[in-house]
C-alpha cells in the first residue's frame, strides 16, 4: 500500500505512515496471575480448536482493523492511483510502454496545470483545488463500470467545481480560462477508468486495443507495399505484351498529325521484339491471385474475443463494439476452438503478402513453395503475423480451473497458442476448496506455480491495485506470442458498519502480507531462471515480512516506537468469513507465553507448538489489542510464508543453494590455508635442522683444529667455542691450559642455557604478510622482499610491543624472548603474557 502522498507513484508497494494524526494506545487494566493462568488455559485451548473456549473468548468488532491499517479508515481522504488516466492508442513505430498506456489522474491534472501554468502564481485557484476534482471525478466513475470518456466527464467535474465555489466575476473568469485549457489538453480518444469490479479486464483490453491498432497499420503498409510491387511487376509484363503496342496505341503515340498515317501499316511495319520472356501462364494467376487477395482484405473489427462461463453480468461489454463476448462452460476449451478459426482465416492473407514478396524478389520455386503454401498453418505464423491474430482471452474462475477445468486448462497451457487465460482469485481464498470449501483445511492450490510447470508458458501473478505491474505483465504476454496465465487478484470490500476499508485497499493488503506476491515469468528471456523471472514489485523482497514503523501510547501514556510485521494473519482481519479465527486477548492477560506471529513463525514448529500467537489491532476508538488466532491460521501463515520462500530461492533473492555454494567455498579455503601452514611448518621446521647440522659440524671442524693446534694463526679462542661443543670432546684430549680456560668460560650446560630462546626473533617463513605488526612499531618490524616480517633496530623497541605483535600476529610467529631492558615498567605481567609465545 503505497503512502497518501506517493498514492500516484505506481512503484510502491509499501505501507503507508500514521497520517490520522491520532496515535494508538494500549488499554489500562490490572494484571493478575491467577486470572492470567486461568486465561491463557482458554486461549490456549481456543487457539487449538476447541468450541468451548472460542464461546467463552470475546469476538472481534467489525470496527478492529490492522495496527498498520488503523490510518486509513476514512478513505475519502486518501489519495491512491485510481481513477486512472488510459493514453488513447499512438500511431507511432514503436509500442506504448505501461507508462504511456496509463497514469493515475492526479498525476496528470498536475501535469497538464503545470504544462499550461509552470509559474507559481499563475493557476493557483485551479491549483488548489485539484484534490477537490478528482474527488469529484471519482464519485462520478463508482456509478459506472468501465472506461469513460475522459473529455466530457473531465468537463462535467470542471462545471460542478464553478458551481461549488463562490467567486468573484473576476476570479471566476480567471479560472474558466484555466479550465478551458485544461481540457484542451485532454488528447482525443482519452478515457478516465475508476477501481470496480473488473479493472483487470479494462486494462488487458486496453494494451491489447493499443498493440494491435499499432501492429494493424504496420500491416497495411506491408499490404500496400505488396500490391504495389505486384502491379509493377504486372505492368512491365504488359509493355512486353502485343496489347501494349495495337494500332490504335500506336496512333495515339504518334501525337498531333496521328490522322495522316495508317495504323494497321504502321503496327505491321514495327518491331514486337520484347526483349526478354515473358512469365509463364501460371506465375500470372498466382500474382493475380494474391493481388486479389490483398485488395479485397479488410481487416476484423472484432480486436478482442472474451470466454467465459457466464460471470461477466454488466452489460459495459456489449457496449464495446471492438469486443465479443462469448459463454461457454469450458472456456480454456473454447479458446482453443476459437484461436484456430480465426487464425485459419488469415491464412489467405498472410501467405497472399508472404507470395507477393516472393515474387516481387523473383524467388518464388513452385517446386519449393507450392506445397509449403498448401499446408500453411498458424504454427508457421511469424511473431508479427501471430500478433495480428484477434486475441483470445478465456476468464477463468479459479475454483472452475482448479477443478473439472483443470485438464483443459493444462492443454492450453502446453499448446503454444498465444490465448491469453486471465483468473480472479481472492488472495485469502483456496481455489482447490472449492467457492464453499474452507480456506484454511489445507495447503493453498497456487494457480500460479501450477503455471510454471508448463515450462513454455508466459506466467505471472499480479493485482489491479498495482496497475503499472498488470499492464508490463499484459505488455510483456502480448509480446511473447505465447499461452499466458494471468493470476489477478482485485480485492474485495470488507463488510461492517465502520470498517470502509476499499478494495484498493484490500488488494494492496494482499500484497502486502505475501498472499498474493509479484512476479512475472517470461520463457522468451532464456532457459535460466534468473533470466526468466521478475521478482520486481514485491516490498521488501529479501524479508519474510514486510516491517514497517508503529508508535502507540502503553499502559502508563508513554509513547512507545516499535516494528511491526504486515503477515496474513493481518490480512485475513479483513475477511469476513475469516473474522472467527480471530478473539480478543483482555488487556490483564500477561503471559511469556504469547507470542506476536511474525515471532511464533519465526519458531520451529516443534518450539512454536508451546506458545499462543497473536496479532495486534485497533478499534474503532484507538486502543490497542491483542487478538489471538486459530492454529488452522497459524499454519495458513506457515503455508504462505513457505510459497514465499519458494518464490525467493526462483527469484534468487534468498537461494540455499548460493549459501551452500558460499559455505563449501569457504571451507574448502579454510582447508587449503591450513593444509599450506601445515607445510610451511614441515619446511621451515626442516630447514631450521639442516642449519643447525650444519652450523654444528663446522663449530666442531674448527674446535678440533683449535684442539689440535691446526688454527693458531686463524685467531681462534676457546672462549668462541659455540655452546654445546665442548661436552663432544674428550677431556683425555684436551690440553691442561685449554681445559682450564675452557672452565673458566662456563660449562657447557650454562653455555647452552645462555643461548637459548631467551632473545627475541620473528620465523620469518610462516609471515602471512597480514601488516597486524608493522604498525606498532615500523623500525621494528620490517618487510623483507618477499613481504614477510622480520625484526628491525631492537635498539628503538619495547618489550611491551614485542608482546603485543605476539598477541595480534594470526601465525603466531613472533617471539618476545625476555625483556631487554630491566627497567622497562610492568615487566613481570608482559613476562607472563610473552611465556605462551616463547614455547
Amino acid at each position: 500500500m503505497t503512502t497518501t502522498q506517493k498514492a500516484a507513484e505506481e512503484q510502491s508497494t509499501q505501507l503507508p505512515s500514521n497520517e490520522s494524526g491520532r496515535v494508538p494506545s494500549l488499554p489500562t487494566a490490572v494484571k493478575d496471575a491467577r486470572a492470567t493462568r486461568e486465561l491463557m488455559f482458554l486461549l490456549r485451548h481456543f487457539h487449538l480448536g476447541d468450541p468451548a473456549a472460542k464461546a467463552q473468548l470475546e469476538s472481534i468488532g467489525d470496527d478492529y482493523l490492522p495496527a498498520l491499517l488503523d490510518p486509513y479508515r476514512d478513505t475519502s481522504r486518501l489519495r491512491y492511483d485510481y481513477p486512472l488516466f488510459l493514453f488513447p492508442p499512438n500511431t507511432e513505430e514503436t509500442y506504448q510502454t505501461a507508462e504511456e498506456l496509463a497514469c493515475p489522474l492526479v498525476q496528470w491534472l498536475q501535469e497538464a496545470v503545470t504544462a499550461n501554468a509552470p509559474e507559481e502564481e499563475k493557476a493557483r485557484i485551479l491549483k488548489h483545488h485539484l484534490p477537490w476534482l478528482e474527488h469529484h471525478i471519482r464519485n462520478l466513475l463508482q456509478q459506472r463500470e468501465g472506461p469513460v470518456d475522459a473529455g466530457a466527464t473531465l468537463a462535467e467535474s470542471c462545471i460542478a467545481l464553478q458551481t461549488h465555489l463562490s467567486l468573484n466575476e473576476q476570479e471566476r473568469k480567471r479560472l474558466e480560462d484555466d479550465l478551458d485549457l485544461l481540457l484542451q489538453s485532454v488528447p482525443e480518444g482519452a478515457q478516465l477508468l475508476g477501481y470496480g469490479r473488473y479493472p483487470s479486464l479494462h486494462l488487458l483490453i486496453h494494451a491489447v486495443r493499443s498493440q494491435f491498432l499499432h501492429m494493424q497499420r504496420r500491416f497495411q503498409e506491408r499490404i500496400d507495399a505488396s500490391i504495389r510491387g505486384l502491379k509493377e511487376l504486372l505492368e512491365v509484363e504488359w509493355i512486353k505484351s502485343d496489347e501494349s503496342i495495337e494500332p490504335k496505341m500506336a496512333r495515339d503515340s504518334v501525337g498531333l498529325g496521328g490522322e495522316r498515317f495508317d495504323p494497321e501499316i504502321l503496327s505491321a511495319v514495327m518491331d514486337h521484339s520484347r526483349g526478354t520472356r515473358s512469365i509463364s501462364e501460371e506465375r500470372r494467376e498466382r500474382i493475380e491471385h494474391a493481388l486479389e487477395i490483398m485488395q479485397g482484405w479488410h481487416p476484423d473489427p472484432v480486436l478482442v474475443r472474451f470466454l467465459h462461463i457466464g460471470t461477466l453480468t454488466d452489460p459495459w461489454l456489449q457496449e464495446v463494439d471492438f469486443c465479443q463476448e462469448i459463454t461457454d462452460h469450458d472456456p480454456c476449451a473454447k479458446a482453443m476452438e476459437i484461436f484456430d478459426r480465426e487464425a485459419e482465416k488469415l491464412t489467405s492473407i498472410y501467405s497472399a503478402v508472404r507470395i507477393a514478396q516472393l515474387e516481387i524478389d523473383a524467388i518464388y520455386n513452385p517446386e519449393i513453395h507450392d506445397p509449403w503454401f498448401a499446408n500453411f498453418s498458424w504454427e508457421a505464423f511469424s511473431q508479427e503475423e501471430l500478433r495480428m491474430v484477434p486475441s483470445v482471452i478465456a476468464l477463468g474462475s479459479a475454483d472452475q480451473v482448479a477443478g473439472e477445468g483443470l485438464r483443459t486448462f493444462s492443454r492450453l497451457l502446453s499448446s503454444g497458442r498465444p490465448v491469453q487465460i486471465l483468473i480472479r482469485v481472492l488472495a485469502h481464498a483456496d481455489p482447490g476448496a472449492g467457492l464453499d470449501g474452507d480456506p484454511l483445511k489445507s495447503y493453498r492450490t497456487e494457480l500460479s506455480y501450477l503455471g510454471i510447470s508448463h515450462r513454455q508458458a508466459v506466467v505471472d501473478q499480479s493485482s489491479a491495485a498495482r496497475h503499472q505491474h498488470l499492464l508490463k505483465c499484459y505488455l510483456m504476454a502480448l509480446d511473447a506470442t505465447r499461452t499466458s496465465l494471468h493470476v489477478i487478484n482485485t480485492g474485495m470490500r470488507p463488510p461492517g458498519r465502520l470498517l470502509p476499508l476499499n478494495a484498493w485497499l484490500v488488494a494492496g493488503a494482499a500484497i502486502e502480507s505475501r498472499a498474493h506476491p509479484f512476479f512475472r515469468i517470461n520463457p522468451e528471456a532464456g532457459d535460466s531462471a534468473a533470466v526468466r523471472m521478475d521478482f520486481s514489485g514485491n516490498p521488501q523482497a529479501d524479508r519474510d515480512w514486510p516491517l514497517h514503523p508503529f508508535q502507540y501510547l502503553d499502559d502508563n501514556g508513554n509513547s512507545v516506537t516499535t516494528e511491526l510485521a504486515f503477515t496474513f494473519a493481518d490480512h485475513a482481519l479483513l475477511i469476513e468469513r475469516l473474522r472467527d479465527h480471530f478473539r480478543l486477548i483482555p488487556a490483564g492477560c500477561d503471559s511469556d507465553g504469547l507470542l506476536s506471529i511474525q515471532d511464533y513463525l519465526a519458531m520451529s514448529p516443534e518450539d512454536a507448538y508451546r506458545r499462543v500467537p497473536f496479532v495486534w489491532a485497533i478499534d474503532g476508538n484507538a486502543m490497542l489489542h491483542r487478538v489471538v488466532i486459530s492454529r488452522e491460521l497459524a499454519l495458513a501463515c506457515r503455508d504462505r510464508l513457505n510459497y514465499w520462500h519458494t518464490l525467493q530461492e526462483m527469484a534468487g533473492v534468498r537461494n540455499r543453494y548460493v549459501d551452500m555454494a558460499v559455505e563449501k567455498t569457504r571451507a574448502e579455503e579454510r582447508e587449503l590455508a591450513s593444509n599450506e601452514l601445515v607445510r610451511v611448518q614441515a619446511a621451515h621446521a626442516e630447514e631450521v635442522e639442516r642449519v643447525r647440522n650444519e652450523a654444528a659440524g663446522e663449530a666442531m671442524q674448527r674446535l678440533t683444529d683449535v684442539l689440535l693446534g691446526l688454527d693458531v694463526e686463524g685467531g681462534l679462542r676457546p672462549g668462541d667455542i659455540p655452546s654445546g661443543s665442548v661436552a663432544m670432546v674428550s677431556d683425555e684430549v684436551m690440553p691442561e691450559q685449554q681445559c682450564e680456560e675452557a672452565e673458566e668460560s662456563g660449562s657447557p650446560e650454562e653455555e647452552q642455557e645462555n643461548l637459548s630462546f631467551d632473545d627475541p626473533w620473528i620465523d620469518t617463513p610462516l609471515c602471512t604478510s597480514c601488516n597486524d605488526c608493522l604498525p606498532i612499531n615500523p623500525q621494528l618490524f620490517i618487510y623483507n622482499d618477499e613481504k614477510q616480517a622480520m625484526l628491525g633496530d631492537l635498539g628503538n623497541a619495547t618489550f611491551a610491543q614485542l608482546v603485543q605483535a605476539a598477541e595480534l600476529c594470526p601465525a603466531k610467529c613472533i617471539h618476545p624472548g625476555k625483556p631487554l631492558n630491566h627497567d622497562e615498567p610492568d615487566l613481570d605481567s608482559l613476562i607472563e603474557r610473552a611465556a605462551p609465545f616463547n614455547q
